[in-house]
């Protein structure tokens, strides 16, 4: 009789991970082109303060996502002073890796991300990005204090026109659903770090999704020359490439 509940057991295992797998790609996610994937932060890093940011909805398979809001968080209690340029891109090419004869292309372009707000982190850990429904993202060791954010809505993501993988751990080698991805050519100067995370909700609901902090994107921006405050004043908005920041 034991025998047969252990067998049980692991059949059920089994039929959970199986379950699990095919639901592995999460609803939202960020990737780094040429980025690796550190397994002590959980973070796709890139070295590199010229890079190409990925933002992946799996409108596929839960709907379309509304309101997408990037969150990009950077150091501020070094009196760094700096800027980020985003430019849209079209990717039509399969420009990212070629594995096992796949590629992930962006047939759509998207536009150019809003500023909406932003904040330095106090010693309490708030302000925090805030999520649809009113919860706020969770700090995980970046929204700290000594450090300050900006939000920038991305729009709805509607699109079922590029094939969507899970981006954990390594570029994936399989594209079992299908959503959108805004691809975004980014040039940083003058933070030593920045961080991305992104998040909003589906539609018809107001619980807020955010891409899980295993699917985050980050970068180095190398060594930091100051810019002149004026230029900061210009709001050329969005903030910062990648640091790596061990989560909590």
């Amino acid at each position: 009789m034991r025998k047969k509940l252990v067998i049980w057991a692991l059949t059920l295992g089994f039929m959970f991970l199986a379950g699990s797998s095919a639901y592995a790609v999460p609803a939202l996610q960020l990737y780094i082109e040429g980025a690796t994937y550190n397994t002590s932060t959980e973070t796709w890093v890139t070295g590199s303060n010229n890079f190409r940011l990925w933002v992946l909805g799996n409108v596929g398979r839960v709907g379309t996502i509304e309101d997408v809001v990037l969150a990009i968080a950077f150091p501020t209690e070094d009196k760094e002073i700096g800027s980020i340029q985003f430019t849209a891109a079209n990717v039509t090419e399969g420009l990212l890796p070629v594995l096992s004869g796949q590629t992930s292309s962006d047939p759509s372009t998207p536009t150019a991300p809003v500023y909406l707000t932003g904040a330095n982190v106090g010693s309490n850990g708030l302000p925090r990005p805030q999520l649809s429904g009113g919860n706020y993202l969770a700090p995980h060791g970046i929204y700290v204090e000594g450090n300050s954010w900006q939000t920038y809505m991305l729009g709805d993501f509607s699109l079922t026109d590029s094939p969507i993988g899970d981006f954990m751990l390594d570029f994936p080698t399989e594209f079992p659903k299908a959503g959108q991805i805004n691809a975004y050519d980014v040039l940083v100067t003058g933070y030593s770090w920045v961080h991305f995370d992104v998040f909003n909700h589906l539609e018809g609901e107001t619980r807020g999704i955010f891409a899980p902090f295993s699917h985050d994107a980050e970068g180095d921006g190398g060594p930091v020359i100051p810019e002149p405050a004026s230029l900061a004043l210009l709001g050329l908005g969005l903030v910062g490439l990648v640091g790596l920041r061990r989560k909590k």
